[in-house]
């Protein structure tokens, strides 16, 4: 198993073992930590306190994955878990049941693999943003905190003077911890209003600066070649 868990730990839930291994070897790849399992049931016994993201099949199974679903959202510990359900089944009724469960997506075998990892990081986007903004609208990430409503952007209690242009990539890249954002994803977001200055460098530029004022804090902005840059955790 890799130890690079940067990017998220995800638990594969299936029956199928090559499908698991696919899977398995192509998120890794990613830069993903992966666990598997064959059995949903098994899954109750498991510490999920580090796990961001259930991928679950087992629709066939005596306790199936959509009861496994059922539980983790009805269980307070494992209720904010991101959960994709995957399944032969592409019937509306298994689909529309899913999300009502509390499924966050529902992709139906045999995938494209290439959009299911493009769906994955759709969800864990998502829910990095639940999971950090506090409910004193604040977003934390080691010594830093950002308060949302007066924009003021501290260190270990120490006020930066941030440009307005720093904050916003920043607070930008907190909303998306363990979830590269593009450059263009950066520029549309922070630039919005000036499309003719669009070009990488103006992204890198800033980036380089906001790493600067964070401090040992600003190691943490790293890029993922290809994909953008990001918070590791």
């Amino acid at each position: 198993m890799s130890n690079n868990t940067a990017l998220g730990k995800i638990l594969i839930v299936d029956d199928d073992e090559n499908i698991a291994d696919l899977l398995s070897v192509n998120l890794r790849s990613e830069g993903y930590q992966v666990d598997t399992i064959s059995q949903a049931s098994d899954v109750l016994h498991l510490d999920l306190s580090d796990t961001n993201l259930v991928i679950a099949d087992a629709m066939k199974q005596n306790f199936n994955g959509m009861q496994l679903l059922e539980n983790l959202k009805e269980n307070p510990a494992t209720s904010h878990l991101g959960f994709i359900a995957t399944s032969s089944d592409d019937s509306e009724r298994c689909v529309i049941e899913a999300l009502d469960k509390g499924a966050d997506d529902y992709v139906v075998k045999p995938f494209s693999l290439r959009e299911l990892i493009a769906r994955i990081r759709s969800v864990l986007r998502r829910h990095a943003v639940q999971a950090r903004v506090s409910p004193s609208n604040r977003l934390c990430f080691q010594t830093l905190v950002v308060d949302l409503t007066t924009r003021i952007v501290t260190d270990d209690g120490m006020q930066l003077p941030l440009s307005r242009t720093e904050y916003l990539i920043l607070v930008l890249l907190l909303k998306n911890i363990g979830v590269p954002t593009s450059r263009r994803e950066i520029f549309n977001n922070v630039w919005k209003d000036s499309p003719e200055m669009s070009n990488d460098r103006i992204v890198d530029t800033n980036i380089s600066r906001l790493r600067k004022k964070l401090g040992d804090v600003g190691s943490y902005i790293q890029n993922r070649s290809g994909l953008g840059y990001m918070f590791v955790m």
